[in-house]
């Protein structure tokens, strides 16, 4: 591997660089930017050129499941961190849902140790519930000295109002919001995809989005009520938009993010009955679906998650209302939204929520700027070049990637991360 690599032409995406929006070569030598200009050399030099090249600050996922430990049949760190990697991403922040539960100090450790050795570095969230059943607190500072990146509840619901409000009180002393995906599991128990004339037709039983704005309503008052940040993960309905832009408007320290799949499709997806679509939040109307575009654009929501949940064959290809939640998703997130949204949220603002915004949501790595000295990570790509998934192979376990037969325009090409250049 060559200590030195050289990048000819490249376009670079940071608002927070005086190079933005300028096209120079990039030197990179001991793990560091060297030098920024035009017409650089460098001898021995690994030079990597292309026709539309860009460089951006690394980006980073708001919330992948790698299933370590206790599911490695779906995915490992190896493979999740691989996936990653090919996705452009040079951090990865992962869910406590894992076998056991990530509820205490070994499992942040474990996981830490474990991200020295792969692509991309991996920032462990914590449980902030003793095995996400929402009952009891778990030791929340312990975790963050051992590194816990940020605390949720995974994809669990937290029915128990006094147990939320105390981890608010607690989430008051640290610097990131406490993050949830709110919904009542009374309202939402046993639906399959979003609740409307879709559901009817298709005979399934709906998940009503009152499920959704009930419980974040709850949650927001809570958060007045402690004085407290709070975060919702995956809001995927025009009335949580909604929730958040008032809570916003009366000073609250409220915000939110969005799925992928979430911007990019509706109910109708699941038409011809594709498991690989039943997500949760599910997939919604083309009405949420513009609202949550919109948020994004104005700023009501923060980021964009690929919400990487990898499953087996035998979850997912099975009968409809047996198949397991979630979608393989990581490895075409950017190429995802290059394709389908460049017009309504341009290239430039894509780039800012899966660099800079992804960092301010988990208080990583703020304020970095590609700028010469800097140890900043970097994700190289051609948003022009064109692919087909089905010429690609994966490199994550998943069989419930909902991508067949789609072409994409935007490639990832390599990442600087962790002091080295990672070519594709």
């Amino acid at each position: 591997m060559n200590k030195v690599v050289l990048l000819k032409s490249v376009k670079i995406l940071d608002q927070q660089s005086k190079h933005h929006q300028k096209k120079v070569d990039i030197l990179l030598e001991d793990g560091l930017i060297k030098a920024i200009g035009n017409d650089l050399e460098a001898d021995a030099a690994q030079v990597i050129a292309g026709d539309d090249l860009h460089a951006s600050p690394g980006w980073v996922e708001l919330r992948a499941n790698f299933n370590d430990p206790g599911n490695e049949d779906r995915e490992t760190l190896e493979s999740g961190a691989q996936a990653a990697h090919q996705g452009g991403f040079t951090a990865v922040a992962l869910s406590p849902q894992t076998n056991p539960v990530v509820d205490h100090k070994s499992g942040i450790e474990y996981l830490r140790s474990k991200s020295q050795f792969l692509p991309v570095q991996l920032l462990p969230f914590g449980a902030f519930s003793k095995g996400l059943k929402g009952e009891e607190l778990s030791e929340i500072y312990d975790m963050r000295s051992a590194g816990a990146i940020a605390f949720s509840n995974g994809s669990k619901p937290v029915a128990n109002s006094a147990l939320m409000k105390l981890a608010l009180l607690y989430q008051r002393e640290l610097p990131e919001a406490l993050q949830v995906l709110s919904f009542d599991p009374a309202i939402v128990s046993g639906g399959q995809m979003h609740e409307g004339p879709k559901s009817t037709w298709l005979g399934l039983k709906g998940i009503p989005e009152l499920g959704e704005s009930l419980s974040m309503a709850r949650d927001i008052a809570l958060a007045e009520y402690t004085n407290s940040a709070l975060h919702f993960q995956g809001v995927s309905s025009l009335r949580g938009v909604e929730l958040i832009r008032d809570a916003q408007a009366r000073g609250l320290d409220i915000s939110g993010d969005v799925n992928l799949l979430n911007l990019i499709y509706t109910d109708e997806a699941l038409e011809a009955y594709d498991s690989n679509f039943k997500v949760y939040p599910p997939l919604r109307e083309e009405q949420d679906r513009k609202a949550l575009i919109q948020a994004l654009k104005d700023g009501i929501l923060k980021g964009i998650a690929s919400d990487h949940r990898p499953r087996t064959i035998e979850e997912k290809r099975c009968e409809f209302d047996l198949a397991h939640f979630g979608a393989a998703t990581i490895e075409a997130s950017f190429a995802l939204l290059n394709t389908h949204l460049s017009e309504e949220l341009g290239l430039e603002r894509i780039i800012h929520l899966m660099s800079h915004a992804s960092r301010e949501i988990l208080n990583f790595q703020s304020g970095i700027a590609i700028e010469e000295g800097a140890p900043v990570d970097l994700t190289i790509f051609d948003p022009s070049l064109k692919w087909q998934w089905d010429n690609y192979t994966p490199k994550s376990k998943a069989a419930n990637y909902p991508f067949k037969g789609m072409e994409f325009t935007g490639k990832v090409i390599g990442t600087f991360c962790k002091g080295r250049w990672q070519g594709l």
